[in-house]
């Protein structure tokens, strides 16, 4: 397959010519077109030549003036820009022709109004075709970032909140999308370095690694600038999980708050994320059979955090933890409260249990990873279950459960 361009009339003369697009931009007169030639097979060059046209015209245009005096009047030059859905659009250059002016002075601002005119034809192509353009580039990308960050929801905003109020220090509230490059974003993560965990640090700068992604997807940048950029090295943290003998402790340790105990001990067993379990109603477990061995329940759902749909069978321990399905559409767990005041409610439980690990709500979820692999689940089994996009996130366990099989084995007795 080959891409070729050529002069449809010798009277086009080429402004601009992209290749690898199969875009050519020609001008005669006040007309502009924009070609796109498509690609084709060397054997059909001669009969079978397929060219589009997109219409898209260009016209510098000239209204009178009102003169209070006799004489020659006066003339606004402006742009009629027409667009291929019968679109029309008047820009007016602020260019202004006087009779009375010099002849040289009079080509000279014509010839700016030629040159705007070239260049907003120019931008149109870019922007049909992908290309960002510089009046997008002036876009402050502070109010960029919020406006993502208001499209996420429950725990996932947090960390974008956080990553938002650094970005506000740094930039005292804007910045533009043309000043962002590898200098701006290092001095960034030298200020989150400065000021936080490598952890943290690495997690926030990730949000405006994704705020620039999600800026190329609406065609303000044609490439990241943080690829440039080193990642914030974090030691990796260490993921606590609940042993068997240790879930048996909580199950047989009373709680001021009951909901809470079951919503976290269904999470450890369903390895469902907290923003989930609260969310999680009544109809999102189905009945299913299996392969007809019966009747069996699972959780269907689409995961707040990634969007990915999960299908997670429920054991008998999961199902005991549920009560009766009601009549209407509810709620599983009522879990009326903030996320601290339920964390808190949560160690009061593990401190009765006397269970001196450091476990947070999300730990359940670590718990549900390792009491799988340790049964023999496969990483790619885990993997799906979890909702993991990568399979990366899921060899983390696996390296966990490798430690504490070395740990047991290091324990055996000598004899």
């Amino acid at each position: 397959m080959i891409n070729t361009c050529f002069r449809i009339y010798q009277k086009y003369e080429f402004l601009n010519i992209n290749h690898a697009l199969g875009i050519s931009c020609c001008t005669t007169g006040s007309k502009h077109l924009i070609f796109q030639y498509a690609s084709f097979d060397k054997s059909v060059l001669s009969n079978k030549l397929s060219l589009k046209f997109i219409a898209m015209k260009v016209h510098l245009r000239k209204r009178e003036l009102s003169q209070k005096e006799s004489g020659k009047p006066r003339y606004s030059l402006y742009l009629d820009i027409y667009y291929s859905k019968l679109k029309r659009v008047r820009e007016f250059l602020g260019i202004y022709i006087d009779p009375k002016e010099d002849k040289t002075f009079r080509q000279e601002k014509l010839g700016i109004a030629e040159n705007i005119k070239a260049k907003r034809t120019l931008e149109l192509l870019n922007e049909e075709y992908g290309f960002p353009s510089k009046e997008k580039q002036k876009q402050n990308f502070v109010e960029y970032f919020e406006h993502q960050m208001n499209r996420r929801t429950g725990q996932t905003k947090v960390p974008w909140s956080n990553a938002y109020k650094y970005l506000v220090q740094y930039t005292k509230g804007s910045v533009l999308f043309a000043n962002i490059d590898k200098t701006w974003l290092e001095g960034f993560q030298t200020l989150l370095l400065n000021s936080l965990s490598p952890s943290s640090a690495s997690l926030y700068f990730s949000k405006v690694k994704c705020a620039l992604r999600e800026s190329i997807k609406d065609r303000i940048l044609i490439s990241n600038p943080a690829d440039q950029i080193d990642p914030i090295k974090s030691k990796q943290k260490e993921r606590e999980f609940l042993t068997v003998d240790e879930l048996k402790k909580i199950i047989d340790t009373p709680c001021r708050n009951d909901q809470v105990k079951k919503a976290f001990l269904f999470s450890c067993f369903t390895g469902l994320r907290y923003g989930d379990i609260v969310a999680l109603k009544w109809s999102q477990i189905k009945e299913i059979n299996f392969n007809g061995n019966g009747k069996s329940y699972a959780v269907q759902l689409t995961q707040s955090k990634t969007g990915k749909a999960l299908h997670i069978p429920l054991n008998n321990t999961a199902l005991k933890l549920i009560e009766d399905r009601p009549e209407i559409d509810r709620l599983v767990f009522q879990l009326n409260m903030k996320h601290r005041s339920m964390q808190r409610i949560l160690q009061s439980l593990l401190d009765s249990a006397e269970i001196s690990k450091k476990i947070t709500f999300h730990c359940a979820r670590h718990t549900y990873a390792v009491l799988l692999l340790a049964n023999g689940a496969n990483l790619m089994t885990v993997k799906e279950l979890l909702g993991h996009r990568d399979i990366k996130s899921t060899q983390i366990y696996a390296k966990v459960v490798d430690e504490s099989k070395v740990s047991a084995v290091s324990n055996l007795p000598t004899i």
